[in-house]
């Protein structure tokens, strides 16, 4: 009996091996999604990234990718003449531009979370539940809002404030606290206070900012563009909408940095005033570069297959040479859709 007893555990242990090695060649080199393998992979909470101990576990991309492609499946894009079919080739490729946007998202949510634990900051369930009362009033009820972030996400009420409300509390919270540690410092008020002296003596905006702005538009005389009343919603945009044509600001600190912005041109658009603007800044540190430079810091160890760690930008890359060619496709794509959309707009503004 108890040779029979022992044959019975060899053999199932010898059976379980084979399953786990199996499950990890499906999961690890051999991507197979089939619903054994899915449920079985959630249950062992096989991690796809380990960020200093943390794990993220495949499952939890998994759920993440399926529900950007649900959001996407349940948008009207008609109007814009998109298409959005993640059954072609095409479509797959782009849902997984959008899962490496999202697990990049997810480190960074690691890297606050530590933040958060080092300054001693924390969310509580209250405060969640607060801040989730705004959507249900806008629309109108609980019930209406269960039903809204089934339909885009499959998520339930939970879901959303662990996955949205809780994390965007948290970063709130860790970016109130980096702004207060990290004030202008003397040598950026001397440099735009050299700007604004220049300007007093009537040198012209443009031929200032190439001298003294940080600005990626520095050598186009700082060029912003266009902007309609309530697009900017921070200390410039309280001023601006209240200024004439050839006037500039004072001296405006933001958690960009020091900004002295010019109105280069005003119009009506649809009975929307609009301001054509330029500016002058002298950076700050910015809590996405601080984010950034903590990640470098971090142990970062990729398990899932079609994705590698750039650890010098501290981001996760696409490891096929053909995601990255298309990745680039896309991107060329938007940037011309982009300029063609400001082209327009200076159009109708001229």
């Amino acid at each position: 009996m108890k040779l029979m007893y022992k044959k019975f555990f060899v053999i199932g242990g010898v059976i379980l091996v084979i399953i786990i090695i199996s499950i990890t060649v499906m999961t690890y080199f051999v991507r197979v999604d089939s619903p054994l393998v899915l449920t079985v992979r959630k249950t062992l909470h096989l991690p796809a990234i380990v960020v200093d101990g943390h794990n993220i576990s495949i499952a939890e991309i998994e759920e993440n990718t399926a529900s950007i492609k649900r959001f996407y499946e349940n948008q009207d894009f008609s109007k814009l003449g998109i298409r959005i079919d993640f059954d072609t080739e095409d479509g797959q490729k782009r849902l997984k531009l959008e899962e490496k946007t999202m697990i990049n998202k997810l480190i960074e949510d690691i890297a606050i979370e530590e933040l958060a634990k080092e300054w001693d900051i924390s969310i509580s369930k209250d405060a969640v539940k607060s801040a989730m009362e705004r959507p249900m009033n806008e629309m109108g009820t609980e019930k209406a809002v269960k039903q809204k972030l089934q339909e885009l996400y499959g998520w339930t009420l939970n879901d959303f404030g662990e996955k949205v409300v809780k994390k965007q509390l948290l970063k709130e919270k860790v970016s109130a606290i980096f702004d207060e540690q990290n004030p202008a410092t003397d040598e950026m008020k001397q440099k735009i206070q050299k700007a604004k002296k220049e300007l007093d003596d009537n040198r012209v905006f443009a031929d200032v900012a190439q001298t003294y702005s940080d600005g990626i538009h520095a050598n186009e005389g700082g060029i912003m563009g266009w902007f309609a009343d309530g697009q900017i919603q921070d200390e410039i945009g309280q001023q601006i909408f209240t200024m004439d044509k050839g006037e500039y600001t004072d001296i405006i600190e933001t958690p960009f940095g020091l900004h002295i912005v010019y109105i280069d041109d005003i119009t009506e658009v649809d009975g929307k005033k609009m301001v054509h603007l330029s500016q002058i800044v002298v950076k700050k540190q910015t809590l996405a570069d601080f984010i950034n430079e903590k990640i470098k810091k971090m142990n970062v160890k990729i398990f899932i297959p079609g994705y590698e760690w750039d650890a010098p930008n501290a981001v996760v890359i696409f490891a096929d040479e053909d995601m990255k060619k298309f990745e680039q496709k896309i991107l060329q794509e938007r940037i011309l859709q982009q300029q063609n959309t400001q082209e327009i707009k200076n159009n109708v503004n001229e």
